[in-house]
């Protein structure tokens, strides 16, 4: 497994953040917007709070940027997240989404001791549900009509990890 960290995300990685959210893979399966511009980017990481919703850079061990990974609000009381990622087209293929989102489901149970976390991934992006699989999730099933792009309503298979599942470091 490739070897990454989590850190937070800062102003400082809007440059890596704008070329990711402009590459078309992240586009076609993310909600971001179809025409990415700084300021939209520096107004989504001002509303990632560190607590309620968490974001972070993922970066190797020189703090090259790789991608990033985000929760859903996060559910304190009920303890569930949903926990998303998306992977900078020069560092896929490479185990990098695997281990974010291990290192992200690792977060929610041991720091922010969560019982439940999901993925919710496009039923049109097998890489993302490989990727769930690798990071020991299982499939839940799909979510029919979740949410609408470019004028079609976007079906999502749930993916979902439980403190015991979580594979070990």
């Amino acid at each position: 497994m490739v070897d990454v960290r989590l850190v937070p995300l800062t102003d400082a990685h809007v440059p890596d953040l704008l070329a990711a959210m402009a590459d078309p893979d992240v586009l076609r399966f993310t909600r971001t917007p179809r025409v990415v511009t700084e300021e939209w980017v520096r107004g989504w990481v001002e509303r990632f709070d560190g607590h309620d919703r968490v974001a972070w850079a993922v970066v190797d061990p020189d703090d090259a940027f790789l991608g990033y990974a985000v929760t859903g609000p996060v559910d304190h009381e009920g303890g569930e997240a949903e926990l998303g990622y998306a992977v900078a087209p020069s560092a896929r293929r490479r185990g990098v989404a695997t281990a974010a989102l291990r290192a992200m489901a690792r977060w929610a149970f041991e720091e922010a001791g969560l019982q439940r976390v999901t993925a919710l991934v496009s039923t049109g992006n097998p890489a993302s549900s490989a990727v769930a699989r690798r990071a020991g999730f299982t499939r839940e099933g799909v979510l029919r009509s979740v949410h609408h792009r470019d004028d079609e309503r976007v079906d999502l298979e749930c993916w979902s990890l439980l403190p015991h599942e979580l594979p070990p470091t």
